[in-house]
């Protein structure tokens, strides 16, 4: 059963799903509808799902589950899976378009996402083009308040601080 996120309790498990480009307004308003629809017959073993899907960023899709009122299944989960699929392919008709690129590595800069391939935001990590205050996002979050609290952190808090140099004491 569809839920509106913000209704969402703050233990409601999420998934985040990046694209590798940005999403116009028709594609996110069709993921919106979409998602909606799917959500609103989610369900694991036949237990309807309490869930809610919202885009962010316009990079973003997020699906959430009440797993204190049901819990999801894996099953329900490839079908979550499935979903995100099919709106890949309706998005990427015309070029290729993501939401399982792993390899690009999202920051928040200037009010907005920029997308980077691993390789080199490593890079720039290291040489200090990407100083270790900077906001990238957590995508692994497992939690609504986790979403909310801790999905954009500093560089120097997240897998990337092993590239910070190290500054050298005189």
């Amino acid at each position: 059963m569809y839920i509106p996120f913000d209704e969402m309790p703050a233990t409601a498990r999420v998934w985040v799903y990046q694209t590798n480009r940005p999403l116009n307004n028709i594609e996110q308003n069709y993921a919106l509808q979409r998602g909606q629809q799917f959500a609103s017959q989610w369900a694991a073993h036949g237990q309807d799902l309490r869930s809610s899907v919202q885009v962010l960023h316009n990079h973003f899709l997020i699906m959430a589950v009440d797993e204190q009122y049901n819990a999801a299944s894996g099953c329900s989960i490839d079908s979550s899976v499935g979903l995100v699929r099919e709106l890949e392919q309706q998005f990427g008709q015309q070029s290729r378009f993501s939401f399982f690129d792993r390899l690009q590595i999202a920051f928040w800069q200037d009010d907005e996402v920029h997308l980077l391939p691993m390789k080199e935001a490593k890079t720039k990590v290291s040489n200090g083009e990407i100083s270790p205050e900077a906001l990238m996002f957590d995508n692994t979050v497992p939690t609504k308040e986790a979403l909310e609290n801790r999905w954009k952190i500093p560089v120097k808090d997240s897998w990337l601080a092993r590239f910070v140099p190290k500054e050298v004491s005189n």
